[in-house]
């Protein structure tokens, strides 16, 4: 057995040992523990140098303080949607919140990118400011955040529950999906521009 097929099994083993421990821990049903609600979202992202891509997501509560923060590798994360459909890059995250109102302030995402003598990190922080609330109780799609990190890094907002509801009954094992409420992240329309910076 070659060094590349043992890597592509340990791998393999790897997502497969992560994937149970989400679906062990909910075993069977997406109810949120008492006094809370949960919120799941979806943070993927493109890059020139896919496999060193990290992304994450800040959320704050109503004082502005960070009460809960998402990460996902591009590297070792992935989203596999509906039998069929191609997987992606990235995480579905599930965040347990109390109730109340809280905001997606912000993603941020590094990277290395390749230059004429080299290569460096680069890292880019992209606002978002899209409000979203939280019953006890509940649980709430709050769609996917993409980051695309290329020349003039960007971030995108989009509904793409047919791909995560599928990544839920896939790989978490909850086929009965139909509490779940569907209100995906709404972006400021005016925000400043994204800053990025050079390591």
């Amino acid at each position: 057995m070659s060094i590349l097929q043992r890597g592509s099994m340990l791998l393999a083993a790897i997502m497969l040992s992560a994937c149970t421990t989400m679906a062990d821990r909910l075993q069977g049903s997406i109810t949120p523990p008492p006094g809370y609600g949960y919120i799941i979202v979806s943070l993927t992202a493109k890059a020139f140098d896919q496999d060193s891509a990290n992304v994450g997501l800040h959320i704050l509560d109503s004082k502005g303080d960070m009460v809960a923060n998402g990460r996902a590798s591009m590297n070792t994360d992935t989203v596999f949607g509906e039998e069929g459909m191609s997987p992606v890059d990235g995480k579905l995250l599930l965040l347990a919140l109390p109730p109340g109102h809280y905001q997606a302030s912000d993603a941020w995402g590094n990277w290395i990118e390749e230059l004429g003598w080299g290569s460096q990190w680069r890292s880019v922080t992209l606002p978002i400011h899209a409000g979203f609330d939280v019953t006890a109780g509940s649980s709430t799609y709050l769609g996917e955040v993409f980051l695309d990190l290329s020349m003039r890094p960007e971030l995108r907002l989009s509904n793409q529950q047919k791909r995560d509801f599928g990544h839920m009954r896939r790989v978490w094992k909850v086929n009965n999906l139909s509490d779940i409420q569907i209100k995906p992240l709404q972006k400021d329309s005016a925000l400043p521009a994204a800053s990025a910076a050079s390591h």
